[in-house]
Formats: C-alpha cells, structure tokens, sequence
C-alpha cells in the first residue's frame, strides 16, 4: 500500500479507544499499540516522527489494521495479548511478560491484594496485564477507599495482633489482623474487586443495588451510604477497564466486524460508535423513544436514553421519531456524536430522520434496518443492501435494533404500568 493510500486509510480511522497494528508489505505485524483516540494517534506517527526508532518504523510501514474496542481497559488487554503472540520486532519493551503489571489476589481465607510482576502461584488470581502501573496504583488507593482490603504480604495470625498497620487506622484496611471483620464479610468485599477487575463489574453492581435497598428498608442508613458509594466508584471506573475478556477480544479482532461494516455501507469512517432508535406505542397511547448505543460492538447502557413523546398526541411514527432525533441532538451531549445512526424500520422512517438531521445541521449517515426481511437502507446508497443471514455485520446491526426495541417497549410498558396503578 502506497503513502496517498494509507493516507486515505488513516482518514477513516475513528476517534475511539483502540488497537492500532502496523505492518509491512508482507503483512507482517511490525507493531502493535493502543491508544484512547485511534485516530489522532496513528495520525501522529506519519506528522513528525520524533526518534530514530519512530523513523525506521515509518519507513517500514505498508499497511494498518485498527481494532476499535469499547473501553480504554478493552484497548490495553488487546494490545497485551496481541504483543504476546505476535512479537512485533519494535515492541522491545513489552514482549516479555514480565514488565507488564498485575493485580494478584492471594489464595488464602482473608486475601491480600498486591500489584506484582509475575504470574509465580497458580493458586493466587490474577488480573490484567496493564501497561501502567502509576495508573493502577492510582486505581487500588481508589478501591480501597470503598473495599479496605489488605495490602500486606505478611502471615499473619487473623484475629490474634494487637498492633494494627498505618492501613488500618487510615482505613484502607479493614483490619482482619484483630479479628474485626469475619471471614464471610470479607469475602464480599474481595468479591467485589474480583467483580471490578474482572469486568463483571455490571453484575456486581446490580447485586450492590440490591443489598443497598435491603440496607434502606432496615433503617440501616449507614450500610446504605457506603454501598451507594461503592456503585458509584464501580460506575465512574467503569471506562477504565475491560468489557470483555481476553479469549472474547482475541476473537474480536480476527471477526472486527466494524471496519468491514464501513466498507459495505460506504461509510467514511468505521463506525465504532453506532446509536439505535426506535418508538413504541398503543394507538398513540404511552408513545416512547429509545436510544441505546454501541461502541466498539457491545453495548455502552450509560449511553441508553428513553424518551416520553411529549409533541406528537397522534399514531405518527415518523413525527415522533424526528421528535426523538430532535431532542437527542439538542438537550444531550452533543461532544459525542455517533458514527453512525440505525433506525428501526424501512424506507419511510429512514427519509423521515434524514430530514430531520438536515435541518438540524447533522451530517451523520443513517441506516434503517427492517424487520422480517432484514433489508438495510441507506442514505449513501439508492438500493437496498442485503447481506448474507450468517453475516457478521447483520448480526450486530440485529442486536443493536432489537435492543433498541426492548428499551422502547420496556419504558412504554412501564408507563401502562403506571396509569393502571392510578
């Protein structure tokens, strides 16, 4: 591939967290790299290369394969894994598994957990390999503000010191030297950072929820306030780490869907963030919107927004779903606009979200995906496109349109719900 081609190609690289792989014209991986905005990163490398190793690099450089992943933790396990299988020549400082930070959580009956750099007891767990350990450092003084765990590597008899640590008196421990926690509420709490690192942290969240309702209706306020402050601390992190494992990212990149799915929709650029609507209603009656979004193919719920149609009393899908686009591209957060917008429906609801967007000054390409048929429609392309039914980039654009339906529907059963309780 020739400089003016990778040029274009860099052009369609998105402004999401990411894997960038680099390689010759073999196709042989020369590099790979992660990065929180893939676009201005692999762009930096051919502005103004700053070292000699950069230099040769560049020179080097035939072709570029981006892997666009839902979180910044998804970004940097996929470069580690990738890293250990390939070798890339000019990733020196990352071959060795050595050099790459872990989360360790000992094997016994009150776990310590540690930041180390090898993987020595199969009987301990393990998390990560992350690339930066000032930064995962930073993360365990922030859990331990809400999971006070130990740190120490000492045996120590539980339940039987006297002289508790400089972590117990600041509260960063909870102190089962003197016996101050039983075994099982311990456990909880290393669930939890289990539950944290191991990306099932959604779940545990639920299971806080929860527990943080039983607390309230035991009048048990305090319980409540810290199990409030653990979900938060669990949601603000959220972005920082991975949704999905390594075995699920590995097969991600040998699928990545998105780039592929750019291609068939003449897209400018892979569409890593993909925003769905739809609209539920009986005769009118409890109209909703939904919007759910999906980045790097999954689902990103602090994204997902429901909607009470509040202009339209009529059975118009069409003015209720421009309503819907309205309200999205003027009350939200416009910094973060989608790659790409799919509506459930056909050719009409399609025309209808393209004049809206219009008039709001929207340049986003949009899709409409319909049901049973399974044909796309496209603003960019005057005949339908019909894509195999075992087609990858059907399947995702299934999910995200039946997810979109679900939310709707959920939010205008609820409503129904509600009236006939009054």
């Amino acid at each position: 591939m020739n400089r003016d081609k990778l040029t274009i190609k860099i052009q369609t690289i998105p402004d999401s967290p990411g894997v960038y792989v680099f390689k010759d014209k073999k196709q042989r991986i020369l590099y790979v790299g992660k990065a929180k905005n893939l676009h201005s990163r692999v762009r930096s490398y051919f502005s103004t290369p700053s070292d000699y190793k950069k230099l040769s690099l560049v020179d080097e450089i035939a072709d570029i394969e981006v892997i666009p992943v839902a979180s910044e933790g998804e970004a940097l396990l996929l470069e580690s894994s990738l890293i250990k299988k390939h070798q890339p020549q000019y990733n020196v400082d990352l071959k060795d598994d050595k050099s790459y930070p872990w989360v360790k959580i000992t094997s016994e009956n009150f776990p310590s957990v540690l930041i180390v750099r090898e993987q020595k007891n199969t009987k301990d767990q393990y998390f990560g390999p992350f690339t930066d350990v000032k930064t995962l450092k930073h993360v365990l003084r922030f859990i331990r503000k809400f999971y006070p765990v130990r740190t120490c590597r000492k045996k120590v008899a539980f339940g039987k010191s006297t002289r508790p640590c400089v972590a117990f008196h600041t509260k960063r421990c909870c102190g089962p030297c003197r016996g101050n926690i039983s075994e099982i509420e311990y456990k909880k709490i290393i669930d939890g950072i289990k539950a944290f690192f191991s990306g099932r942290y959604r779940n545990y969240c639920g299971q806080l929820k929860k527990q943080r309702d039983i607390a309230i209706k035991s009048w048990d306020f305090e319980e409540a306030k810290i199990l409030n402050e653990r979900i938060q601390m669990l949601e603000k992190m959220e972005k920082h780490l991975p949704w999905r494992n390594e075995d699920e990212l590995l097969f991600y990149r040998t699928v990545n869907i998105l780039p592929s799915l750019g291609v068939t929709l003449g897209l400018k650029k892979i569409p890593a963030t993909i925003e769905g609507y739809d609209i539920s209603h009986i005769s009118g009656d409890y109209a909703t919107g939904s919007r759910v979004v999906f980045k790097g193919g999954v689902p990103f719920k602090d994204g997902y927004r429901k909607f009470r149609i509040k202009t339209v009393k009529n059975i118009d899908d069409y003015s209720m779903l421009r309503e819907v686009l309205r309200r999205r591209f003027t009350d939200f957060e416009m910094n973060e606009k989608p790659d790409l917008i799919l509506i459930d429906g056909g050719k009409g609801q399609l025309h209808e979200v393209m004049k809206e967007l219009e008039s709001l000054h929207i340049n986003i390409p949009a899709i409409a995906l319909a049901k049973e048929e399974e044909i796309i429609y496209s603003c960019l392309n005057p005949k339908p496109i019909i894509l195999p039914k075992d087609s990858e980039e059907l399947h995702l654009l299934q999910n995200i349109r039946d997810e979109a339906h679900r939310f709707a529907k959920s939010y205008h059963l609820k409503l129904r719900s509600i009236r006939k309780i009054k």
